[in-house]
C-alpha cells in the first residue's frame, strides 16, 4: 500500500483551507483563546513569513463560529460557545502599496465588497476613507444586531513600500492609513474584537488615534511561540520530515534535527527563553529534503538591500551591541539600523541583562548568509 504523502502548507495561510486540505497543522488555537481574553484591540509584530496571515484567518474562522475546523484542536476541546460574527478582514500585502493612490484604491475596493456581502449601500461618493470605513463598521452592526471583528494584516506595507519615497509620498500614505486605522477605536461600540499585524512596531508609527488603544503582545512573554515553530512542536509534528532530511544527507535524526536547529532555530523575541524556528523555511525543506536560505530566497527584502546599504550605522559592530527595548521598538532611520533588523528578523534577542538592556545577535545560519551576500565586507566577519 503506498504510503500517504505528507501536505506542508507551504504558502497556505487559510486555516480553513489548511484544514480541510489535510496539510500538516501545528496547533496554535490556544493562543486565540488567550489573545482574545486579553481585551478587544490588539497589535502583534513579528517578522514576514512567521505565521501572521494563518494566525489572523484562524481568528476569523474562530469568530465566524467555523467549530468544525478545529476538531482535535485545543480551541475545539475547551470552547463552550461557538457564536458567529461578521468579520472584515484586510490583508495589506495584496496591494503594492506603491502610493497613497494605490491604498486608498484598494480599500475602496474592499470596502465595497463588504458593502455589497452585507447588502448595505455603495458609499463610493464619500471621499474620506476613514468615513465610508465608520459607516460600514455602522451598517453591519445595524443590520445584523452583531458587534464587528475587524481583522488587518500587514498593516505597515505601505509604510515599508515608501520608506525610500520622498518625504510628500510617505506623508500622503501616513495619512492615508491613518484615516484608515483609527476608525476601528472610534467605532468601539460597535466592534467586538480588532486585531492588527505587521513587522514594524506599530507605536512607531501614529496611524492609530492613540498609543494606547491597543494592547501589544508581541514583546509579552506568554506570547513568545505564538508564531514561528518550537523544538517541541517540531519534534511531534514533523517526524517525517525530518527523517526525510537524513535520509538524503546520510545522517541520523539527531544530527538532521541539530542542524535544522543550526539552520534555522534561536529566533526570541521576548525575555522568555522560548526559541523558535522560521516556518516558512522549516516547512521548504521537509518538502524539499534540504536545507537551503529559502526564507533569504524569497524576497530578502528591498528594504533590507536598499535601506541597510545607504545606513550610516557601523555593521561591524552589530553583535556587540546592547540596545534598550525603546530602541528595538523605535522607527527605522538611516541612522540606526538597529530597529529595521529586529524587527524584520535579521536580528534577535540573544541575552537580556537585570538592567532591562538586550544584546541583539544574527538568529540562525539562514540570516547570517543574507549578510554574506548583501554586505561582501562582512563575510569574514560572520565567520
Amino acid at each position: 500500500m503506498e504510503t500517504k504523502k505528507v501536505k506542508y502548507p507551504v504558502g497556505e495561510h487559510d486555516f480553513g483551507e489548511l484544514r480541510r486540505g489535510g496539510f500538516v497543522y501545528v496547533d496554535k488555537t490556544r493562543y486565540v483563546y488567550d489573545v482574545n481574553a486579553l481585551g478587544k484591540f490588539i497589535f502583534l509584530a513579528r517578522p514576514r513569513r512567521f505565521g501572521k496571515s494563518l494566525l489572523l484567518s484562524t481568528f476569523e474562522s474562530y469568530f465566524r463560529g467555523e467549530k468544525e475546523l478545529f476538531a482535535g484542536t485545543w480551541l475545539g476541546t475547551h470552547e463552550q460557545e461557538w457564536i458567529s460574527y461578521p468579520v472584515l478582514h484586510f490583508d495589506m500585502s495584496e496591494t503594492s502599496g506603491k502610493d497613497a493612490e494605490v491604498m486608498n484604491l484598494y480599500l475602496n475596493e474592499r470596502l465595497a465588497e463588504y458593502e455589497e456581502d452585507y447588502d448595505l449601500p455603495n458609499k463610493a461618493y464619500l471621499n474620506d476613507i476613514g468615513s465610508r470605513f465608520s459607516t460600514l463598521i455602522r451598517g453591519i452592526y445595524r443590520k445584523t444586531g452583531q458587534q464587528v471583528v475587524i481583522l488587518i494584516d500587514e498593516y505597515d506595507n505601505g509604510i515599508l513600500e515608501t520608506l525610500d519615497s520622498s518625504k510628500e509620498e510617505q506623508e500622503a500614505m501616513s495619512n492615508t492609513l491613518r484615516a484608515f486605522y483609527k476608525q476601528p477605536k472610534a467605532m468601539t461600540r460597535y466592534v467586538k474584537f480588532c486585531m492588527v499585524t505587521g513587522v514594524a512596531r506599530f507605536g512607531s508609527y501614529t496611524l492609530f488615534s492613540g498609543p494606547n488603544n491597543y494592547l501589544d503582545i508581541s514583546m509579552m512573554d506568554e506570547f513568545a511561540s505564538i508564531c514561528g515553530i518550537t523544538q517541541r512542536e517540531l519534534v511531534d509534528n514533523f517526524e517525517e520530515g525530518i527523517l526525510k532530511i537524513a535520509g538524503k544527507r546520510g545522517e541520523t535524526r539527531e544530527e538532521a534535527i541539530e542542524d535544522l536547529r543550526q539552520k534555522y532555530d534561536s529566533y526570541r523575541f521576548t525575555e522568555s527563553m522560548d526559541l523558535v524556528y522560521n516556518p516558512f523555511s522549516l516547512l521548504c525543506a521537509f518538502i524539499e529534503g534540504r536545507l537551503d536560505n529559502f526564507w533569504i530566497k524569497s524576497g530578502t527584502g528591498k528594504v533590507f538591500i536598499k535601506y541597510l546599504t545607504r545606513s550610516e550605522f557601523d555593521l561591524l559592530e552589530l553583535e556587540k551591541l546592547k540596545v534598550t527595548r525603546e530602541r528595538m521598538e523605535s522607527k527605522y532611520s538611516k541612522t540606526d539600523t538597529i530597529p529595521l533588523l529586529f524587527q524584520t528578523g535579521y536580528l534577535t534577542i540573544k541575552d537580556v541583562e537585570d538592567s532591562k538592556l538586550y544584546r541583539l545577535g544574527i538568529p540562525n545560519g539562514e540570516v547570517r548568509s543574507a549578510f554574506d551576500e548583501v554586505i561582501p565586507t562582512l563575510i569574514n566577519r560572520w565567520e
